[in-house]
């Protein structure tokens, strides 16, 4: 079975369940056809985002149901946060996006579901793929 690294974009997709290929993918991951690893950093840019766009209190129902789901929160630990902190110097990526690509690479995920450019800077450590990509990989 395949494993991709989620973006928090994608994730946001994937909650609104209007884009067929992200309510395939929410699919393919609730059928084990493929791991959905997720930083816990994701979860601190969705809470913002969902803020906005949701009534109060609404937004930690719906943080609730995805940290529920078949998707694998991967906590930020020492090694993840030194990893973070490399990436950050050697490829200029925001702490943020630095902490999610380390959280794949610490946990040595081949794919990174990303629609951001930065990312192309490691993709010799993980691979940045587009939805149509990852879906394949649930095949």
């Amino acid at each position: 079975m395949n494993t991709i690294l989620i973006d928090t974009m994608h994730l946001v997709e994937m909650l609104k369940l209007k884009n067929e290929f992200h309510i395939e993918l929410a699919k393919a991951i609730n059928k084990k056809k493929l791991v959905g690893v997720v930083s816990v950093v994701s979860l601190t840019e969705l809470i913002k985002i969902l803020a906005k766009r949701e009534k109060e209190g609404q937004a930690s129902r719906t943080i609730h149901q995805l940290t529920s789901s078949n998707l694998t929160f991967v906590d930020v630990n020492h090694s993840i946060a030194i990893r973070a902190g490399e990436l950050r110097v050697k490829y200029d990526l925001p702490t943020v996006d630095a902490l999610i690509a380390a959280t794949g690479v610490a946990g040595n995920v081949k794919h990174f579901l990303t629609d951001d450019d930065h990312f192309d800077s490691v993709k010799n450590l993980i691979k940045p793929i587009d939805l149509k990509a990852a879906l394949k990989l649930a095949k």
